[in-house]
């Protein structure tokens, strides 16, 4: 008996020493559990809930595109007038601004010309010193597609009195010919321009009825620089899995960028900025050519590397970005940079007009905005992390599944003329430009 509480005596000292004698690393291993614990908990937290306001932001912005976004249903056979639909409601907020800002008036339409048979088109001034549709048929300028078909164009310029509309180039307009004109209130003057933040405050005389241009609340802005469209048959998973892992791994962990215009100087200290943390291989007479470093085994002479040649189409082809860095901050402002890049198959890094201009018409999460990041190392290490993990790039590719873009003119122009037919066959408004001038500079 004794024995047996001795040894019982003898176990109990033990164990109690050997707790005293590991009691410090015992707590400091519960410490270190529970603190991983817990980050592991906000980790986990923050990520669900980035994932949930991107979510929310997606959704937001897909309530403010022009394109078809149900496409998971299969909708595939999307009528152009769809399109227009979208784009009105949009334009109605931007008109709204406009008329705000006393840049439009905009009143009801006493006299509806929506019922008229057929309208007629005159291209009044020459387009860059050049007649530009003066040899296409209707069809060539209205598209195949397009539900209106009674619109036509012309070049005669004995129409000038009896046309509906009078189409001119503001790079071509004649200021003195249209003071001495007395103008036929019943015709809409129509002008035509794509170029950014040229201060023009003479045009304001004119009163331009509508706009084809780039920005959204023009009369016509459908494709001035691209569109994102519907795939007539989408990719399957398995061929679009097959495009990612061939993608992936062929086209080099960098950015390229070729720029000839050297005026802009917020896009060129943006470049100098993020090249000293991410590798960017870049062409054109603002770099030089110690500025410029390329992952590809054979580089070129800026002699033979310039934009729209093989090699920049070679560059594009082989590297996982590009710099769309677009030249002005004008809204709307967003040209073929963005499209090219898409449709050769690259992550557009895009600055310039505000997101939401992109978001209205690229497909969805489709492209990086520099505004985005609070530095430019941040920016740098998410494109290190998109161009090394697979998942991550396949998400600013999903989009390729079910859309395509257009970017050539002979492909977008008919997109244009088809929208001006639409608003001419349904215009219920009366809208004139008080100050176009302003309107064009907007956000510039």
């Amino acid at each position: 008996m004794e024995k047996r509480i001795h040894s019982k005596k003898t176990h109990n000292l033990t164990y109690r020493h050997y707790l005293y004698h590991f009691k410090w690393p015992l707590v400091g291993f519960i410490f270190l559990l529970s603190f991983l614990t817990f980050i592991q908990m906000n980790l986990t937290t923050i990520f669900v809930s980035n994932t949930i306001q991107e979510q929310q932001q997606i959704e937001q912005f897909n309530r403010n595109v022009i394109y078809p976004i149900d496409i998971l249903n299969n909708n595939n056979s999307v009528n152009i007038n769809y399109y227009f639909l979208e784009k009105d409601k949009l334009k109605f907020i931007d008109d709204t601004h406009a008329v705000n800002k006393k840049q439009k008036i905009i009143l009801p339409l006493i006299k509806d010309q929506s019922t008229s048979k057929s309208y007629l088109i005159l291209e009044y001034t020459h387009v860059f010193g050049q007649p530009r549709f003066c040899s296409h048929t209707n069809e060539q300028i209205f598209g195949k597609i397009c539900p209106y078909t009674n619109c036509e164009y012309t070049c005669d310029q004995t129409h000038e009195n009896d046309t509906h509309v009078l189409l001119m180039h503001k790079r071509d307009l004649n200021y003195k010919k249209l003071n001495s004109m007395k103008r036929n209130f019943e015709q809409i003057w129509l002008l035509w321009h794509d170029e950014p933040n040229e201060n023009s405050p003479q045009i304001n005389q004119f009163k331009f009825n509508w706009t084809i241009t780039y920005r959204t609340s023009a009369e016509a802005s459908i494709g001035a620089y691209g569109m994102t469209i519907v795939k007539e048959n989408p990719w399957s998973i398995e061929q679009f899995n097959s495009w990612i892992d061939e993608q992936f791994i062929k086209r080099h962990n960098q950015a390229v960028w070729f720029v000839s215009n050297c005026q802009p100087q917020k896009r060129l200290k943006k470049f100098h900025s993020l090249r000293r943390f991410y590798s960017i291989a870049a062409f054109g007479k603002c770099i030089s050519s110690n500025e410029s470093f390329s992952l590809n085994a054979q580089s070129q002479s800026d002699s033979k590397c310039h934009r729209q040649s093989s090699c920049e189409k070679n560059y594009l082809t082989k590297s996982k970005f590009y710099l769309a860095f677009e030249s002005q901050t004008c809204t709307d402002y967003i040209t073929e940079k963005l499209w090219r890049t898409l449709a050769l198959g690259a992550i557009p890094i895009v600055s310039g007009p505000e997101r939401e201009n992109f978001m209205r018409i690229a497909p969805p999460h489709s492209f990086i905005h520099i505004d985005d990041y609070t530095s430019d190392k941040q920016l740098a290490q998410t494109l290190n992390f998109i161009a090394t993990n697979r998942s991550l790039y396949e998400k600013y590719h999903h989009w390729r599944r079910y859309y395509d873009v257009y970017h050539e003119a002979k492909d977008l122009d008919p997109y244009r003329f088809c929208e001006l037919c639409y608003r001419l066959n349904t215009n219920k408004q009366r809208i004139w430009y008080e100050n176009i001038n302003d309107w064009f500079l907007d956000k510039c």
